[in-house]
């Protein structure tokens, strides 16, 4: 596991340096990145190698919720996933925990994450049955691979989660009430996989995560800075690295579980898409106010 462990750390510091738009910089200062990155990193390659190592023993559920556990992530859970065949699972993207957070909540075994492929994620040999990962620059015959895999999930009864944006949102925590900002605009991806649901005879649900991140850690400068810049996973690291950073009290909402074949007949793929993101605004419109 301690080989594992070393990757998971090294690939999180790649990616950070390479974030950073480090990749032209000297060798001597991309050197200091990646020691420094990967000194903040190692918390979180051993919390997920062990996660890993539990997916085979526990199923993927179990090994996501006791992972969280490891992170010191406090989270809750409004509504009821979808128990059984085809099922399609739509959610915001905040980041940091979303996935583990979604694995956990929907509580399946067959659970199948539609995914950007990642050198960190492929290091995750025990993962690897419960991802289809689809390049962020893939061609339309990589990504035409991709929404078949996805398809093929649930026409054999499984659940699949999706990403709606396909890229990192705002976590509203942190964006006042206005829910029309929570979301970013969702590709037609969706419509086709409702209607592969459709065809499976199977259901829909929308979720919205929020709460993945620190406060703390979003209040730093540093972290203002990086995120100006499109870094997104500055604070994840610190709430793994610090302790002082492990305020998090994450939450997911489910919608109803509605059919499939209704949301998806006499539809174009960006309508039924349409309807699928409104299901999610409806949720964020029931978020606390104040």
């Amino acid at each position: 596991m301690q080989g594992l462990e070393a990757t998971l750390a090294r690939h999180s510091a790649e990616e950070m340096v390479a974030a950073l738009g480090l990749g032209a910089a000297p060798e001597i200062v991309r050197a200091v990145a990646r020691v420094g990155f990967g000194f903040a990193s190692a918390p979180l390659g051993r919390i997920l190698a062990r996660f890993d190592s539990r997916i085979a023993q526990s199923g993927v559920a179990r090994a996501a919720a006791a992972a969280l556990y490891d992170l010191g992530i406090h989270w809750e859970c409004d509504g009821a996933p979808p128990s059984a065949g085809a099922s399609l699972v739509v959610s915001n993207h905040p980041g940091a925990y979303d996935a583990l957070i979604l694995l956990a909540a929907v509580g399946r075994n067959d659970a199948a994450i539609l995914a950007a492929d990642r050198s960190f994620l492929r290091a995750l040999p025990g993962l690897a049955a419960h991802l289809i990962l689809v390049r962020e620059q893939a061609d339309t015959a990589s990504r035409a691979l991709g929404m078949r895999r996805a398809l093929r999930h649930l026409a054999a009864g499984g659940v699949l989660i999706h990403f709606g944006a396909g890229r990192i949102e705002v976590d509203p925590a942190f964006q006042g009430n206005d829910a029309r900002a929570f979301l970013g605009s969702w590709p037609s991806g969706t419509g086709a996989l409702v209607r592969g649901a459709a065809r499976a005879q199977g259901v829909v649900a929308a979720a919205v995560v929020e709460g993945v991140h620190s406060e703390r850690a979003k209040r730093l400068l540093v972290t203002k800075l990086a995120e100006r810049r499109g870094v997104t996973t500055l604070a994840p690291l610190l709430q793994v690295a610090l302790p002082s950073y492990r305020d998090v009290h994450a939450r997911v909402r489910f919608s109803d579980v509605v059919e499939a074949l209704p949301l998806a007949v006499g539809s174009s793929d960006e309508q039924t898409t349409t309807r699928v993101r409104s299901m999610a605004l409806s949720l964020l419109g029931q978020r606390p106010r104040g």
